[in-house]
């Protein structure tokens, strides 16, 4: 008798759960953002941070550095020009002084148009890319660009520096 009471209070929880669900309506999503509309442009350097990659996986303590002050990366920018069709073109680095893993100029890319992970950058005399960053968000106008360069050591991450970009106002 217990297991049918039981039952019986399971199938009212239930049937009431159900009776209770109401679809929900959601608005529109409209057009997808264009990320190379998002990030042409001038993106100044904001901060820069190094990530100890062998001491972060191993739970170390100390795993970061504020690069920012140290190497005058707030006067470090770069620009991504986009051609007539709205597609990736060249790109230019200023980096007065402070270190940079990329070339001063060449031709920029995504490696996804539609939804990226990395810009490839590619010296002006070569047909392969010479460096990459990894997005660290999506680019777009109103929001910080924040990109990572990886570097590897026997093909294992060491070490890598988060830029954060603010867009320069055009």
């Amino acid at each position: 008798m217990r297991q049918q009471y039981q039952n019986f209070i399971f199938f009212i929880v239930l049937a009431t759960a159900f009776a209770a669900c109401e679809p929900v309506e959601y608005g529109e999503l409209g057009e997808p953002f264009s990320k190379i509309e998002g990030i042409e442009g001038t993106w100044i350097a904001t901060e820069v941070i190094q990530v100890d990659e062998t001491a972060l996986a191993q739970g170390g303590m100390y795993t970061e550095q504020d690069l920012t002050d140290l190497f005058n990366f707030t006067s470090y920018s770069i620009t991504f020009d986009v051609d007539a069709n709205n597609l990736p073109s060249n790109f230019s680095v200023t980096s007065s002084g402070a270190p940079s893993f990329i070339d001063t100029t060449g031709i920029w890319t995504f490696n996804d148009n539609d939804f990226p992970t990395e810009v490839l950058f590619t010296h002006p005399d070569s047909s392969l890319f010479s460096s990459k960053m990894r997005l660290i968000t999506p680019p777009r106008d109103q929001n910080p660009l924040r990109m990572k360069f990886q570097r590897f050591s026997g093909g294992k991450l060491i070490v890598s520096y988060q830029y954060t970009f603010e867009k320069q106002n055009q």
